[in-house]
């Protein structure tokens, strides 16, 4: 572990040069750009102004997606948990209209049991729901 002295003076070693006029306002300038400036002399050629041309379809094509991302996906997403959540009460609604677990009638094809699980008592699967799932043993 490093004493702690030392760690102070590293720690102003970083913290100094970033207080520097100079590389505050070449930060400053570098971030502060928005439009690069017109192509003359030599810069002016075919390869630039299709790699500029590219990037400007870049930025157009984000804020398409941007927009569809924000308008679009948002309010879908609403729109379907709202239909969501209305269908899941309607089930609840009608799972209480009909009989008790223990009166529904059992098919040949329900809960067929080669060998006992290995965990619980043996009987219920893994995603066993008690509200849901109900298995007659004796019939």
């Amino acid at each position: 572990m490093l004493p702690q002295p030392s760690l102070i003076r590293a720690s102003q070693r970083i913290v100094i040069p970033a207080r520097n006029p100079a590389v505050k306002t070449n930060l400053q300038r570098r971030f502060a750009t928005t439009q690069e400036p017109a192509l003359t002399g030599p810069a002016d050629n075919a390869f630039n102004r299709e790699r500029r041309a590219v990037k400007a379809h870049a930025a157009a094509t984000s804020d398409t997606w941007r927009k569809l991302s924000i308008y679009v996906t948002i309010p879908c997403l609403i729109i379907a948990s709202v239909n969501a959540y209305n269908l899941w009460n309607e089930h609840w609604e009608h799972w209480e209209h009909e009989g008790p677990l223990e009166e529904r009638i059992q098919y040949p094809y329900q809960n067929i049991r080669t060998k006992k699980f290995f965990w619980g008592d043996g009987d219920k699967t893994l995603f066993w729901n008690d509200k849901v799932n109900y298995h007659k043993k004796d019939e």
